[in-house]
């Protein structure tokens, strides 16, 4: 799958939820909350994505390996 697709799917996720995904986008949406690199506006400051959105992208991995 391509870096767009991943985008797409992602956002689609963040639009219309789903009980499987919302438990790994929460995960993974916690420890983004911790980590330095995001935002006040829940921007990465690696890889510039909206990290609600990316973290529903089930392909997509953190820049900075921590998911």
């Amino acid at each position: 799958m391509n870096r767009l697709q991943e985008i797409f799917k992602g956002w689609k996720n963040y639009m219309f939820p789903n009980k499987d995904i919302e438990e790994i986008a929460k995960t993974r949406m916690e420890i983004c909350i911790g980590c330095d690199k995001l935002s006040d506006r829940n921007y990465c400051d690696i890889c510039g994505c909206y990290m609600p959105a990316k973290v529903r992208s089930i392909k997509s991995k953190c820049d900075d390996k921590k998911w």
